[in-house]
């Protein structure tokens, strides 16, 4: 997870944990949407804080395109102080949470589907609605309903979505004449049942070859439209371990990396797939330009396609696991249209170094399908801010423990979990 996070957040900031009761940030009858009066001048003299995990404020380097966007707004706003909260992936929240015992809450945070809707239940950050340019065509709308819209309101502004896909090695696919993934979805035959005989095939225990490798297991879950947590119309957090979709899922798990052995790697799964030993590797769309970097050092000599992480028997509606990151507002903050003013341009920034960057680089096919993918948005952590990602019982089955067996074990660890984040500040 901090591989993954670290180049979200400092790289390119692409952007899930679909909440099955609030598909949607329209207004429900008894919900009040925030009010607020005020404007940017009156908070002339203020002190805005901005913190990134891991981030770099005096890198030069383009990636980090956000140092940019800040120097500009200090400029267009020099009534305003800015001040860099620096704080590295072992103790950010840690600071984060200081910060708000100190009364000096950080005013805009860099937060994602990781840490929600933890971070908004418990009064971390605050609506984003009154100070935000929610018009603005640069937000990505349909990820912000899916995973960021609680009681009526946004918590965090995002650009763009992040979406779980499969990159596989052509070459092996043509030279054993299996069916190519991409035209499997195409046609509408792109399921577990065909991607397991695929990923059979092209394991060989003697020649240590795999049909498959990943770092995320709890992407099953996301393909098969489910999550181990849902939420309730009281918004709080619901155990989802008795599911028929999730032990459907579990059951995919054990066979892959215990029975028939199509999943594993030797040291990790993108090394493997480079040097052809992995015929199919399972991410996340900020991979394919690390791919192409690869292509460029000589790390992989072979043409490779990307297809959509393969529907489960659960998955009626054709959603596509993601993941989802942005900007939010500190709860407290004493300079929120400040904030709000920073967050556009942190959006347009993104979509801009996007446009330029991402986009240009990435084979025009790939964007589209992204895009596309994109549209039926299913978030992939399993409510990360409740159970962790669901790794432990993941980690169970995958080892070779029943299904059964697992739940009963795992049940009383996860609702613990689940009880501890319903709890409201």
């Amino acid at each position: 997870m901090k591989r993954f996070w670290q180049f979200m957040i400092c790289a390119v900031l692409i952007v899930c944990m679909v909440l099955p009761v609030l598909t949607g940030c329209g207004q429900k009858p008894g919900e009040k949407k925030p009010e607020a009066s005020g404007s940017i001048e009156q908070e002339a003299g203020k002190k805005l804080s901005i913190m990134i995990p891991g981030h770099n404020p005096k890198s030069k380097d383009p990636k980090y395109w956000q140092n940019q966007v800040v120097e500009q707004f200090k400029a267009d706003y020099p009534d305003i102080e800015v001040e860099w909260v620096v704080a590295g992936w072992d103790a950010w929240e840690t600071k984060l949470l200081a910060n708000i015992s100190a009364n000096d809450p950080v005013d805009v945070l860099n937060d994602g589907a990781n840490n929600n809707p933890k971070f908004a239940f418990k009064g971390i950050t605050q609506p984003i609605n009154p100070y935000v340019n929610l018009d603005n065509p640069n937000l990505h709308k349909k990820t912000m309903d899916a995973v960021f819209c609680y009681g009526g309101n946004y918590h965090v502004a995002v650009s763009e979505t992040n979406v779980g896909v499969l990159f596989y090695n052509k070459y092996l696919f043509e030279s054993e004449g299996q069916p190519d993934p991409l035209e499997l979805y195409q046609a509408g035959k792109w399921n577990w049942e065909t991607f397991k005989e695929i990923a059979t095939a092209f394991t060989s225990k003697k020649d240590k070859r795999y049909g498959f490798a990943t770092e995320y297991p709890y992407l099953m879950f996301g393909s098969n439209e489910t999550s181990m947590v849902t939420l309730n119309d009281k918004k709080e957090y619901n155990l989802n371990i008795d599911s028929q979709a999730i032990k459907h899922s579990l059951e995919m798990l054990r066979d892959g990396w215990y029975v028939s052995k199509w999943h594993g790697w030797e040291s990790n799964p993108f090394t493997e797939f480079f040097n052809g030993n992995a015929a199919m590797v399972a991410d996340f769309q900020w991979m394919d330009a690390q791919i192409i970097e690869a292509k460029e050092y000589g790390l992989m000599d072979f043409d490779y396609g990307v297809a959509p992480i393969p529907f489960g028997p659960d998955n009626q509606d054709g959603v596509s696991p993601i993941t989802a990151a942005g900007w939010a507002i500190g709860a407290g903050s004493d300079c929120p249209y400040a904030a709000g003013e920073l967050i556009n341009r942190l959006v347009d920034g993104h979509a801009q170094y996007t446009k330029n960057v991402t986009n240009k680089t990435l084979p025009e096919d790939h964007v589209k399908l992204f895009q596309n993918l994109a549209g039926k948005p299913y978030c992939t952590n399993s409510y990360d801010s409740a159970v962790g990602g669901a790794y432990e019982i993941c980690q169970a089955v995958c080892g070779g423990q029943s299904i059964s067996q697992a739940i009963a074990e795992w049940k009383p660890f996860y609702q613990r979990k689940v009880d501890d984040a319903n709890q409201r500040t």
